[in-house]
This record gives structure tokens, C-alpha cells and sequence, in this order.
């Protein structure tokens, strides 16, 4: 019996009913994956919406081990195995396992993108970096182009690399860039570089002002006179408080909690508490779940999916993946 076959007239039925939805987001990018392909993982798509992850994973399994390799149809399989896996490390397996068995798949430049992002989140820069330069090398008309430029930037920011990140960000020109969460992206690196600019240039000033300023002594007594007749007043810093934009909040107790947003997930422990840690710094309210592997590192609690679905749209905005994950009571 195929695959196909296995399917049942129950489960091809509901992969029917969900391939026109399917076809708009295959219409973006065109694959060239054959027909049943486009329906069954559909229908993996529809199990994972549903809230039924392991069953999701078990049909792109089964789609993995029975289609032919270096394909456009095993391509697929292992894209979407990937984009729903669990486990960061799985993910990473299969995206690598596409890009050097199906080096022509439409899908490669998106995969070299989740590559590099995935070596960011871990701190890993200058490998992160690699990933980003060859699909801007290789794939100079795809629209993940705009990204991998907008990433290659922040990559040497990542490394406190000022002068390579800014020359990176002059690099880009109007048409490079999309409108969108990219495009604000872009925005922001290079307001920081405008800003590094200008105080670079105002310390030059003051330098140059400084040295070419006669200096005029002043005897010790008339400076210890000065420094007596002048008050002193001891200034306090006003609080900060950090944008409600900068960073989702949770809206439920950890008790009531139905939802989070996960954006990794670790065979060690200690994996995902460098994560964490990480994601703290950025202000980001992360923790790592779970006693044993897969160690997921999750932020924030909510009542509802929809409280979730808007929290992961902010991460996203910060250049941060993740996707809305059921607790487990």
C-alpha cells in the first residue's frame, strides 16, 4: 500500500479541502513539488494549526522516508519536516540534508536564511554570517535576498564589528530591501549607524576643539576657592522604563496559562539556558521548559492563542522566529 494509499479517503479529503489555502502560499514560492505532495503536507499544516504536532510530524516523517531523493518532492518533505520540528537540531538536520542534496529547490535560500538565523540566536555570528553571504551570492532574485542583506548587518553588530556593520548597511540600496518588517529593520540599522556617525564626528570636534584651546593656568588657591564657593548638587537619575513595544508581555499567570510562544528547542539543558540567557539581555521574558529533552525555550504565558498569536507577531518584528505552542497541563 503507498503512502498515498495510507492516507484514507478521510485524511486525502481534509488535504483536498485545505489545498486551495495551500496553493496561495505554494503560488509564492514555486516549488515545482508535484500535486500530492502540495496536498499531503497541507495536511501535516492543518494537523500542526489544529494543535496535533505529533501527528503533523509523524505524516512529514512518512513523507521523508518514502519519496525519492534529490527531488523537488523530498525538498519539500524535508522543508516542511524542518519548519514544524520540535527540536531545533532536527530542524537544522533536514534544512542542511535540502540545501546539499536539492541545491536547485526554490527552498534553499529560504533554508539558508532559518541556517543563519539559528546561529544568531546561539550566538554564533561569523557562522551565521556565512550562511546569509551565499544567498545573497547565489540567489540574487529571490525575496529573501533583502533579509540576508539586513542580517549580514546585524551579524557584525552581533560581533561589536562597527565599521564592517555599517559599511554593510550603506551597501543597501533603495530596491534591495522590501517594504515590510525587513524594510523596518533596515530602518533601524541604519539609524544607528547615522547615530554612531554623528557622535564619532562630535568627539572629533571636541577633541580638535580641546587641543587647539589655549590652556590658562590656575594657581591652587584660586581653584580651591572656586571649588568652596561652588554648590554642589547631587543629581538623581530619573527612572527608565522600557517601551511596552520593545518587548510582549505576558497577560496570564503561569497557573492559567493555556499558550506560549516557542522559539527553540535543545537536546541539552544547557543549550537552552545560554539561549535564554541571551534572550533576557534583549529584555525578552524567555525560560527554558521541560525536565528532560527537548529542553524548548519558550516566553511568555497566555490565556488564549490569539493573545499569542499577537505576542509572536512583536517577536517577529524584532527579527525573532518562534511559532504558538499549546502547554501541557
Amino acid at each position: 500500500m503507498t503512502l498515498w494509499q495510507r492516507l484514507g479517503s478521510t485524511g486525502l479529503w481534509c488535504a483536498i479541502a485545505t489545498l486551495s489555502a495551500v496553493r496561495s502560499v505554494h503560488a509564492q514560492v514555486q516549488t515545482d513539488a508535484s500535486d500530492k505532495m502540495v496536498i499531503a503536507v497541507g495536511r501535516a499544516r492543518s494537523l500542526m494549526e489544529g494543535g496535533d504536532g505529533a501527528a503533523a510530524r509523524t505524516l512529514l516523517d512518512s513523507l521523508v522516508n518514502h519519496t525519492d531523493a534529490g527531488t523537488m518532492d523530498i525538498a519539500e518533505a524535508l522543508y516542511w519536516r524542518a519548519a514544524l520540528a520540535e527540536r531545533t537540531s532536527d530542524a537544522e538536520r533536514d534544512w542542511k540534508r535540502m540545501v546539499a542534496d536539492v541545491p536547485i529547490s526554490p527552498r534553499v535560500p529560504d533554508a539558508l536564511l532559518r541556517l543563519g538565523e539559528l546561529d544568531i540566536l546561539r550566538g554564533r555570528p561569523a557562522s551565521a554570517r556565512e550562511y546569509f553571504l551565499r544567498l545573497t551570492r547565489d540567489f540574487s532574485d529571490t525575496p529573501q535576498r533583502g533579509k540576508a542583506l539586513v542580517m549580514v548587518a546585524r551579524s557584525y553588530f552581533e560581533e561589536r564589528d562597527v565599521a564592517h556593520a555599517c559599511a554593510a548597511v550603506a551597501a543597501f540600496k533603495a530596491d534591495d530591501v522590501p517594504a515590510g518588517e525587513t524594510r523596518l529593520q533596515a530602518d533601524e540599522l541604519t539609524r544607528r549607524c547615522a547615530s554612531l556617525a554623528a557622535a564619532a564626528a562630535a568627539a572629533a570636534t571636541l577633541s580638535a576643539t580641546t587641543t587647539a584651546a589655549p590652556q590658562t593656568p590656575v594657581s591652587s588657591t584660586a581653584a580651591t576657592t572656586r571649588a568652596a564657593s561652588t554648590p554642589t548638587t547631587t543629581k538623581t537619575a530619573a527612572p527608565t522604563t522600557e517601551s511596552p513595544a520593545a518587548a510582549p508581555r505576558a497577560t496570564a499567570t503561569k497557573s492559567s496559562a493555556r499558550f506560549t510562544v516557542q522559539v527553540a528547542a535543545y537536546d541539552t539543558h544547557a543549550q537552552a539556558a545560554a539561549t535564554v540567557k541571551r534572550l533576557v539581555k534583549r529584555g525578552l521574558q524567555a525560560r527554558v521548559d521541560g525536565e528532560k529533552k527537548p529542553f524548548r525555550v519558550r516566553i511568555g504565558h497566555y490565556t488564549t492563542r490569539a493573545e499569542a498569536t499577537a505576542a509572536l507577531a512583536k517577536l517577529k518584528k524584532q527579527g525573532q522566529k518562534g511559532f504558538v505552542a499549546e502547554l501541557n497541563k
